[in-house]
């Protein structure tokens, strides 16, 4: 008899530990799988940033005529906002919203709202007659237009 009551109450301790450990191990994964997915978000948003700063300051830098493009990745929705010598890409992450920066050499202010996740082609070039952001499915036009002299 014992042997036996020794044998149910290790079983009993044994289902109390698997279901207390299953409870656990999900409490611990499910805000890793966030952390991760933010951070892939934020590294997506840097490199974006990153790459459409660098076309726009190059063309800058080569002058009239002058063009380049880009591509990247995002895989959740975002913004980017231009100002005079600034670029953001906003996006929503589990924490709330969050801003990437990369610096500009020429900027103007101008924006586009709410773009989808996707592959997108930025086309950076140095136009003579307008100064602008144009989205035209996954691509996405920068049009500079810096004073003459320049």
């Amino acid at each position: 008899m014992r042997g036996q009551s020794a044998v149910e109450y290790l079983l009993l301790f044994s289902a109390v530990l698997v279901i207390f450990a299953v409870v656990t191990l999900g409490q611990m994964i499910n805000p890793m799988q966030e952390a991760g997915r933010d951070t892939l978000y934020l590294s997506q948003a840097r490199s974006a940033a990153d790459k459409i700063a660098g076309a726009v300051n190059s063309v800058y830098a080569n002058g009239p005529e002058a063009t380049k493009s880009e591509g990247f990745s995002i895989d959740q929705s975002w913004s980017l906002h231009l100002t005079e010598n600034k670029l953001t890409i906003s996006l929503e992450i589990s924490s709330g919203t969050k801003n990437v920066e990369s610096n500009l050499r020429y900027g103007f202010n101008d924006n586009l709202q709410n773009l989808s996740t996707g592959t997108y082609t930025i086309i950076a070039e140095w136009s003579g007659d307008q100064e602008n952001i144009v989205k035209d499915n996954y691509k996405i036009y920068i049009r500079i237009k810096p004073p003459k002299g320049i």
